[in-house]
């Protein structure tokens, strides 16, 4: 059983960055298929808003969080800090372990032809590794596919999806799309394992450029700002109105 803290009412995960691995490990020892989703602010301040989105990072299987701001809002919420784990970093140690293990990966989503450039980049670091790519569908807020066009492209990846089979399926849709597709649709998929990876084809890539070492964690907000300024609205929401919203949380059950 996976500990976990609810932050503004989405479950993230109480764990060392070293327990993960054997916890997925553990996962896909089973025969029950399951999902993995790393919410930081942006995204738990969304599920405020979406009921789909918070019903699918709640039933995720492991929900691990991502971003600063959730471990200052755990520290102020409950006195303890949670361990934040990149979702980029953990999709490179499921890579490496699936390398190691034979272990089928597939990449479905990312901008333009973002999932093919990932998969090349890791074939050169992989040689061995058994992976494929699919561009997928557009899809909507609510993860469904935009036109007709789409939902050809949607019944077209689920059916490479059930027959190439992956151990790993990796989902680039974008927040709140990925997570909802990925809750929507992973009873109809012929897989182990499925996580929401976001922008993390783009920085396997190497189409965006990832933070110096000296400002990961604390300073990843800024960077983003510096390297990708319309981003702004999107790191407002985090870094100002996310704590805000989190004080005010906790004052209201102080004084209800």
């Amino acid at each position: 059983m996976v500990k976990t803290k609810q932050i503004l009412g989405i479950n993230v995960a109480d764990v060392k960055p070293t327990e993960i691995l054997a916890l997925i490990k553990d996962f896909i020892s089973q025969k029950s298929k399951f999902y993995i989703v790393t919410p930081n602010p942006e995204l738990i301040l969304m599920a405020q808003k979406n009921k789909s989105l918070k019903n699918a990072l709640n039933q995720s299987n492991l929900s691990i969080p991502d971003g600063v701001g959730i471990k200052y809002a755990s520290k102020f919420l409950f006195g303890k800090t949670l361990n934040i784990i990149p979702g980029r970093k953990l999709f490179s140690q499921l890579v490496e372990y699936a390398a190691q293990n034979k272990k089928r990966v597939l990449l479905l989503g990312g901008m333009d032809n973002e999932a093919e450039l990932c998969a090349n980049k890791l074939i050169l670091i992989y040689p061995n590794i058994q992976i494929s790519f699919i561009n997928g569908p557009k899809l909507d807020n609510d993860g469904k596919s935009v036109t007709k066009v789409d939902i050809k492209l949607q019944k077209d990846a689920v059916d490479k999806i059930n027959t190439f089979k992956p151990d790993f399926l990796f989902v680039a849709f974008g927040n709140p799309k990925q997570e909802i597709w990925i809750n929507n649709n992973i009873q109809n998929l012929n897989i182990k394992a499925a996580m929401a990876v976001g922008g993390t084809f783009r920085y396997i890539a190497g189409l965006s450029k990832l933070p110096p070492k000296w400002m990961e964690g604390w300073g990843e907000w800024l960077w983003r700002l510096i390297t990708e300024p319309k981003r702004i609205g999107r790191i407002f929401n985090a870094v100002v109105i996310f704590p805000i919203t989190v004080i005010c949380s906790r004052l209201n059950k102080t004084t209800s």
